[in-house]
């Protein structure tokens, strides 16, 4: 039977050496690396995660402290003298060894998310790499996550007005069998920006800050409304205005100028839609009130 190996400070069993054998002349070197990979009671390595806020402040001792004087990266003793040659990660708000933080810098998404700043600050290669990883993935939903960016950058409420009217047109585009040009110019957008509201890569916020997705997303709606404007087979999906019955079509994606009936989902102009007095759910609540009087005659 393999006898079990214990940590020589202490009566706990190392994670990961159950099966390690005493009579291995590597056995030191082993249960080292084990335990590095793995952690200890004291250390564990930065684990994958992602942070959406800035790490608070605090002085350098107490962080150090609370690592317990060890490398946050592969866990390495420091004596409390050389605690000033740490690198701190912005990112993951511990202290690394030189080994651990070459010293490289990244963009922090917390900081952009709760201010909007693009600036890059310096991050271990744990936390560079994980950045890097992630930077085209679509993980940040501002209805969960920086709330108060629309109100705060223009340009990104601007972009979320664009992309209300593509996903709107995107519906009538491919119920349309002439509009796959069209459709082919809304690939160039990235996938969850044609299929999902609120939802940004670090790459799509970047490219708001630098004015670039805006422009892009306005060329986009264009040709698809210059689409719709000349297709006879779009037209006829479109409404007519019954409370002022103007002979201009109207859509659901024109948010400037349409209204929805939130009951039937008809379309009105804003300036003339009024409340509760819907002409298309009026004739469904004639059609109801007809059929049950119908059904009481019967009976």
């Amino acid at each position: 039977m393999t006898p079990s190996i214990l940590c020589s400070s202490c009566s706990y069993q190392l994670p990961g050496t159950e099966n390690v054998a005493v009579s291995s002349d590597s056995l030191t070197e082993e249960i080292r690396q084990r335990t590095r990979m793995r952690g200890s009671l004291s250390w564990a390595p930065p684990r994958f995660q992602i942070i959406f806020t800035v790490q608070p402040t605090h002085r350098r001792s107490e962080v150090v402290a609370s690592q317990h004087f060890l490398c946050a990266g592969c866990g390495t003793e420091v004596e409390p003298r050389y605690i000033k040659k740490l690198r701190y990660c912005e990112y993951l708000g511990r202290y690394f060894c030189d080994c651990c933080h070459s010293g490289s810098e990244a963009v922090i998404p917390g900081r952009v998310l709760s201010c909007w700043d693009f600036g890059r600050y310096p991050v271990s290669d744990f936390s560079k790499q994980l950045l890097d990883s992630v930077w085209q993935q679509p993980l940040f939903d501002l209805t969960c996550v920086g709330k108060n960016l629309y109100s705060k950058v223009k340009e990104l409420d601007r972009f979320r007005e664009v992309q209300d009217q593509l996903l709107g047109i995107k519906k009538l585009l491919k119920a349309c069998r002439l509009s796959q040009s069209v459709l082919a110019e809304l690939e160039h957008l990235p996938a969850h920006l044609r299929e999902q509201s609120n939802l940004f890569s670090m790459d799509d916020l970047q490219k708001v800050k630098k004015g670039q997705l805006v422009p892009q997303a306005k060329a986009v709606l264009q040709s698809a409304i210059t689409h719709v404007e000349n297709c006879e087979l779009c037209l006829a999906r479109g409404f007519i205005c019954e409370f002022c019955r103007e002979k201009d079509i109207i859509f659901p994606f024109q948010t400037d100028i349409c209204k929805r009936c939130p009951e039937c989902k008809a379309c009105f102009h804003k300036k003339c839609f009024v409340v509760k007095k819907c002409p298309k759910c009026a004739r469904i609540q004639s059609r109801k009130d007809r059929r049950n009087e119908s059904m009481k005659s019967d009976t």
